[in-house]
């Protein structure tokens, strides 16, 4: 049996995710926003024990910590699984306020709950971090730019955190959800096409009637880096619903993986395109370029 941290659990992918944990024997602490649908998840579930907290907020994380130590004295894992799509609309249109709030409650929860939980996790145990990433992350999500920035900064961050806390011995990954029927896509309905945009109001509405990501699609991406068999996987973004984690050739090549760019954010050189007559063209004359910060300079 695991102790295991899930965030936003009153509802989605969390609280799916933590009926997951409980229904395989794990002890689950969950926390979310919500007490009344908190409640109700562990009223139905008797191995998750929640407490409410805006994971915004250090003090109520701290508080958060502070209860899960009165109920174990180590942490096996952290899910990181609360957000929201927060400010929608063009950037220089939305509410400054609304626009940092989606960053606060997607990218800096993230941080402040890793930053209180990882002393509760010990190295002998194999302890693991995952965290949500999304749309946004890794190409431009117009009209929603609060919370691309947000899901694109916590890749960046998982990243990192996977070189400063190895020598914790704490594997920390990310999953790329995909489009899941979830109540996160209710702010989309609501905001309108005008707010949202054309193409993704109506891709949203789509999805919703036609089926989109299976919810256990993505829980048992998630159950499957918390397990054994992701041992050794670190720094990674993996999609729940592209990418073949589920194949033993994926857990047999953990090691290589770990090894290459497979999976991370990278920027593109010129060296890496193909040979075509761009990367011709500009190989030519990059050697010759004067830096443009020494120009005009005395």
């Amino acid at each position: 049996m695991k102790h295991i941290i899930v965030t936003g659990a009153s509802s989605g992918i969390g609280a799916a995710l933590a009926k997951r944990l409980a229904a395989d024997g794990h002890a689950v602490y969950a926390c979310a926003r919500r007490a009344q649908r908190l409640r109700e998840l562990t009223e139905a579930h008797p191995t998750i024990r929640g407490l409410t907290c805006d994971v915004s907020r250090e003090d109520q994380v701290r508080a958060f910590l502070q209860w899960v130590k009165t109920q174990t004295d180590s942490i096996d894992a952290l899910v990181n699984a609360a957000g929201s799509f927060g400010a929608i609309g063009p950037a220089i249109e939305t509410d400054s306020r609304a626009w940092r709030k989606t960053l606060e409650t997607n990218l800096v929860s993230t941080y402040l709950m890793i930053k209180r939980a990882a002393p509760l996790m010990v190295r002998e145990r194999s302890p693991r971090i995952v965290n949500f990433s999304g749309g946004g992350a890794f190409a431009p999500f117009p009209n929603y730019s609060a919370y691309a920035v947000s899901k694109a900064g916590i890749v960046r961050l998982t990243e990192t955190l996977a070189v400063e806390l190895a020598p914790r011995g704490i594997a920390i990954n990310a999953i790329a959800p995909g489009f899941v029927a979830t109540e996160i896509h209710e702010a989309t309905l609501r905001e309108g096409v005008e707010r949202a945009g054309h193409e993704h109001f109506e891709q949203t509405q789509r999805l919703l009637r036609q089926g989109a990501v299976p919810i256990e699609r993505v829980v048992a991406c998630a159950a499957f880096l918390l397990s054994d068999r992701a041992h050794g996987l670190t720094g990674k973004t993996i999609s729940a619903s592209f990418d073949p984690w589920s194949a033993p050739a994926f857990v047999e090549h953990i090691a290589h993986i770990n090894q290459s760019d497979l999976y991370t954010m990278r920027r593109i050189n010129l060296g890496d395109l193909p040979d075509s007559p761009l990367r011709q063209a500009l190989s030519s004359v990059r050697r010759d370029i004067e830096p443009v910060s020494l120009r005009g300079r005395g």
